[in-house]
């Protein structure tokens, strides 16, 4: 994972991050940032992202951008014992602002809600998501939304 921090003059600090995805060594987990869509009744297609983390306006409030892809789709697989978090503070439901949403000061999700909310968001639209996953399956450990500005 390459992560870099970079000043900016009365903006606070950018973190910026490419996720062409990140392997956790001690546990062979990866980790990769980017847009999911509904793949069939239990997976999505997530197709990775460059990551940056920044400030919706100046606000203060953490927001990510979305940027350039930086791989090929991905189908991974969730069951019933997915972590998932999620913006909105009604689960099943897409982010509605302040001050309808709770999020971290990383800017993901801090609500938590079951596998079949996100299927729920899923079947929306796409979703902009933090996804810590075991290639062997590929199956999702945790999923997290990100708060987008």
């Amino acid at each position: 994972m390459t992560t870099k921090l970079i000043g900016v003059a009365a903006a606070g600090v950018l973190v910026t991050a490419a996720f062409a995805p990140a392997a956790h060594a001690d546990t062979g987990l990866r980790t990769v940032y980017g847009w999911a869509k509904k793949s069939g009744d239990s997976a999505m297609i997530l197709t990775p992202s460059k990551a940056t983390l920044g400030e919706i306006g100046e606000s203060g409030l953490p927001g990510w951008h979305l940027g350039r892809r930086t791989g090929k789709p991905v189908r991974i697989d969730y069951t019933e014992g997915l972590d998932f978090r999620q913006i909105n503070k009604k689960c099943g439901r897409r982010a509605a602002g302040y001050p309808h949403d709770k999020y971290t000061k990383k800017g993901f999700g801090a609500v938590k809600c079951t596998p079949g909310d996100l299927w729920s968001l899923l079947g929306k639209g796409r979703l902009a998501v933090r996804v810590v996953y075991d290639p062997a399956g590929p199956m999702a450990v945790k999923v997290y939304e990100l708060n987008l500005p």
